[in-house]
């Protein structure tokens, strides 16, 4: 395992408003207590009859957007339903999925989250990411660790927050490892992967929301996750949350990155993530 990180400064020292962090937690609340409590209307399709979007979805974006750059108007947002607003050459870039597992969220299968990052050229500085129905949410700064909060009736954070940790493991028996498919279809490489990982005793789950399958390792619950072709708009805040949490995230070639710029992503405990890179690479085809 190589690296070819650049030099990362902390959220504070790269420059980010102190307030930043405030408005993304608030942010997030809002759109979790809105995914939490909305049954799914206007359902609609975007790419094909399996890309769905629903009003919520465009309504939580466009109230994000508002608010981000009303709070920061020198910055960038990047949004899944309305794309870029704001100087291409700002300093601070933020990704937004508003309701990240849409799929689910329209059929009422309760695993969908809310997902918000900020980048500076050097990557994620700060992330969001709220899974409604465990009323949870995962705070992440560079250089400041990764954070859990339980959400209150309310959905508000409530109690003192957890520190998160990766796990320790150095053995894929006995553990999960999850993944996306891509879009609606499974990745090339998946079937291979997935006999790879029954061979060593690990299940794979396929969860429909990549930023909570990213998720999973930052909280310790998965090993490793794999996903096949990298967004910051789903993938970064919950990539920044993991490598807070002491995790690795890596390309296909074997390298740690903060994002690639083509191609898929693995995020692992350190122990195993040699192994999953190595299974990983070997199930793709050339």
């Amino acid at each position: 395992m190589t690296t070819n990180e650049p030099n990362r400064l902390s959220a504070e020292e790269a420059g980010l408003p102190a307030e930043a962090e405030g408005l993304a937690i608030e942010l997030a609340c809002a759109a979790a207590r809105r995914i939490a409590v909305t049954p799914a209307e206007a359902i609609r399709t975007k790419r094909h009859d399996a890309d769905i979007v629903t009003d919520l979805d465009t309504s939580i974006e466009s109230e994000v957007r508002d608010a981000l750059l009303a709070a920061f108007p020198d910055h960038r947002l990047v949004g899944e339903e309305f794309g870029a607003a704001g100087d291409a050459a700002a300093d601070f870039t933020w990704y937004c999925d508003p309701v990240d597992g849409t799929t689910n969220y329209a059929n009422d299968l309760g695993w969908s989250s809310f997902s918000l990052c900020c980048n500076d050229s050097a990557g994620a500085v700060l992330g969001v990411v709220a899974h409604p129905v465990r009323r949870e949410l995962v705070v992440a700064r560079r250089g400041g660790g990764a954070l859990r909060y339980l959400l209150d009736e309310q959905f508000a954070p409530s109690g003192e927050p957890q520190p998160l940790q990766v796990s320790t493991t150095n053995t894929l028996a006995g553990t999960v490892f999850t993944t996306e498919l891509l879009a609606h279809q499974p990745w090339p490489g998946l079937y291979p992967m997935m006999d790879s990982l029954a061979q060593r005793f690990c299940t794979t789950r396929i969860l429909g929301s990549s930023a909570l399958t990213l998720l999973q390792v930052a909280t310790g619950r998965a090993a490793g996750a794999v996903i096949a072709r990298f967004s910051p708009i789903d993938n970064q805040a919950s990539m920044l949350a993991t490598v807070e949490a002491g995790g690795v995230c890596l390309d296909e070639t074997g390298n740690s990155t903060v994002g690639p710029a083509a191609g898929g992503v693995l995020v692992a405990a350190p122990g195993v993530a040699d192994q999953l890179s190595g299974l990983w690479r070997r199930a793709i085809p050339d």
